[in-house]
């Protein structure tokens, strides 16, 4: 009997356990034979009671296509201008040195000043100089008298000449030799002095030319010489300057054509990436050879530079205006997109699809680019949602205000 009763047990044990890991299975399984419910449709629970079943919704397809950002080209008239990276170099520099020996007494310049053409910058010790110049005009009246002298007594030499043989045509000779003798003296005496004069116009030392002091080697009290080769200070001419940058040589021809016109060929020089130049000048050089290591051609271009914008020897992007593209089309750089034919942009048909149409850039200028073909002015291209795109893709336009628009001014004017 109590085997019996641990039989039963144990089934009921093993019922438990299998009922327990079977149980969920077979609920979360669907009824066999049992249709889903249609949407909308009441459910009862096992209880009896209605239960609310949300109906699954299909997804529904996008109203309208892709939503995009279009811009219309413009007509404008844009300037065709080249780049080139060169460096400013000023017109003049003077390196100073004394052109006589002597000590400096008088010092009126400093490092950085700018000076003026004529400004005294040295005086040297003028005492010799001066004495000499005494010596050379006491001599000049000396030798003056006895010319002086040589003159009269040729005079009456000659009023004696003829008069039963009191003076005769020998002495006569001599005196007259005698006279330019002393004639050749006084005009050594006045050559003499001239020479001394000029060494003392050396002894004060002025600005050849106006510009920028730079280090100046030589102070109050030093020794000059006029063999030195340090010289006593640079001066540099700031204004005007000149910018030189090389062009390929096949760019030659356009830069000739610009110069030939007659008309004024603008150049503007960037510092350093800046968005806007610098200073504006004009194209004044072109040199008259091919360079044949580089294949380039140097120009050069001159900037008044009243505020010293431009620097001698610092580098700078030189943009040079070789033309003007009459009622060219622009649009934004954005717009242009690049395939394995090459740029192309997506243009917007009338139906409201795009279409891959491809374009001819003549010029690309900071946010700006100069088409030549492929659009006109007034079409519609987009500049964003280009990688949701393809050939005939439904659109939804949006298109960017005017205020918004890169304009011929961005052209001229953008970072190089």
């Amino acid at each position: 009997m109590l085997t019996r009763k641990r039989l039963i047990f144990a089934a009921l044990l093993v019922g438990a356990v299998v009922g327990f890991l079977v149980y969920p299975k077979l609920k979360a399984a669907p009824t066999a034979g049992a249709s889903t419910p249609a949407a909308g449709a009441t459910v009862q629970n096992p209880n009896g009671q209605p239960a609310n079943v949300q109906p699954t919704a299909s997804p529904q397809p996008a109203v309208g296509g892709i939503a995009v950002l279009t811009v219309i080209a413009t007509k404008q008239d844009v300037p065709i201008t080249e780049d080139a990276v060169g460096w400013v170099e000023p017109i003049a520099t003077v390196a100073l040195r004394s052109r006589m020996d002597g000590i400096i007494v008088e010092q009126d310049v400093e490092e950085g000043a700018i000076v003026k053409a004529g400004d005294v910058l040295f005086r040297l010790d003028l005492r010799a100089l001066k004495a000499a110049i005494d010596k050379d005009q006491a001599q000049i009246a000396k030798d003056q008298a006895t010319l002086d002298q040589a003159k009269a007594d040729l005079k009456r030499d000659q009023s004696l000449a003829g008069r039963n043989n009191v003076i005769t045509e020998q002495q006569l000779e001599q005196q007259q030799a005698t006279e330019k003798a002393d004639e050749g003296t006084v005009g050594i005496d006045k050559a003499n002095l001239e020479v001394d004069e000029v060494l003392l116009s050396y002894a004060t030392i002025t600005a050849p030319i106006s510009g920028r002091v730079g280090v100046v080697n030589q102070t109050l009290g030093n020794l000059v010489h006029a063999s030195d080769t340090t010289p006593l200070l640079t001066i540099t001419q700031m204004a005007p300057v000149r910018v030189s940058y090389p062009v390929a040589e096949s760019n030659l021809e356009r830069y000739r054509s610009a110069l030939r016109s007659g008309a004024l060929v603008p150049v503007q020089a960037y510092i350093n990436g800046s968005a806007t130049p610098a200073a504006t000048g004009k194209l004044t050089f072109l040199d008259s050879g091919v360079d044949n290591a580089s294949g380039t051609v140097t120009c050069k271009a001159e900037f008044a530079n009243e505020d010293e914008a431009l620097w001698p020897g610092a580098f700078v992007t030189a943009r040079t205006q070789l033309s003007v593209a009459k009622d060219a089309t622009v649009v934004p750089v954005a717009a242009v997109q690049q395939n394995d034919k090459g740029p192309f942009v997506y243009l917007v048909k009338p139906d409201a699809t795009v279409a891959v149409q491809a374009v001819s850039i003549r010029q690309t200028r900071g946010s700006v680019a100069v088409l030549e073909s492929g659009i006109g002015p007034g079409d519609h291209v987009v500049i964003e949602g280009q990688l949701r795109l393809s050939n005939g893709a439904h659109i939804v336009e949006k298109v960017q205000s005017a205020d918004q628009t890169p304009s011929s001014d961005k052209v001229a004017n953008a970072t190089p």
